[in-house]
């Protein structure tokens, strides 16, 4: 684990400011995969790009995904990578105005289920599978509000694994690592995506409340517009296909 350093930012940065990133350490490919124990996505391309046009280095740490936003709110360290807003981070969170990249939310279903649509009219009674600390704007609190069943668990390989028994009715996750993950498991047969997709989710660079964070946040959602209107940003998202 790398050391986790408390750094304040001054509105004068210096090259020599190393801004501390948690990441969740599992792969959620293709938004983010661990290689030799370096972590490589666009969220951690871009990230690090708006951050260096900040004048500023970058560190990433490796949390399982409960504890990345646990570490923004215990100010352990500067900033989370990648949430959703809500209610609840909001209470610790500093958020800038600019998301990296948008995501989707979208029900999972085993290839053979009768659900076709995922219209949350024909949807109350049945159960969905979510990874726990995992938010989707509000999505799965609106499941559960239509009369839908939660049910969590800890990782992604799990939530597939209930989806094929039958455990669960579906499963709530993004389209692309879920295919990934599904795929990597000789799954992706056995199981669609049931359209529309529930919402088109923003990710943001969570910062905590340290001192100076608010400013922080603001800054970094500055680069973060100015990069991406650099070359670089167009690289990234053709390399990744976005």
């Amino acid at each position: 684990m790398a050391l986790v350093l408390p750094v304040v930012l001054s509105l004068n940065s210096v090259a020599a400011d190393t801004v501390v990133v948690a990441i969740e350490d599992k792969d959620w490919d293709p938004y983010y995969t661990w290689v030799d124990g370096q972590p490589y996505s666009p969220f951690v391309e871009i990230a690090t790009g708006a951050i260096h046009h900040m004048g500023a280095e970058v560190e990433f740490v490796r949390y399982p995904w409960v504890r990345v936003p646990q570490s923004v709110e215990r100010q352990k360290v500067d900033a989370g990578l990648c949430g959703t807003k809500n209610d609840e981070r909001a209470t610790y969170s500093f958020y800038p105005d600019e998301p990296l990249l948008n995501y989707d939310a979208t029900l999972f279903v085993q290839t053979g289920s009768p659900l076709q649509n995922s219209e949350t009219s024909g949807l109350e009674g049945k159960s969905f599978g979510i990874i726990k600390g995992y938010a989707y704007g509000g999505v799965d609190d609106r499941l559960e509000a239509g009369g839908m069943i939660r049910i969590e668990t800890t990782d992604r390989e799990s939530l597939l694994k209930l989806l094929i028994l039958g455990r669960v009715d579906t499963v709530l996750d993004s389209t692309l690592p879920t295919i990934s993950a599904a795929r990597a498991m000789s799954l992706k047969d056995q199981m669609r995506p049931i359209f529309p997709s529930l919402d088109e989710t923003p990710g943001y660079l969570f910062f905590s409340r340290k001192p100076g964070h608010d400013a922080l946040a603001k800054r970094f959602s500055e680069a973060l517009k100015n990069f991406k209107n650099t070359p670089e940003f167009v690289t990234i998202k053709e390399r990744y296909g976005l």
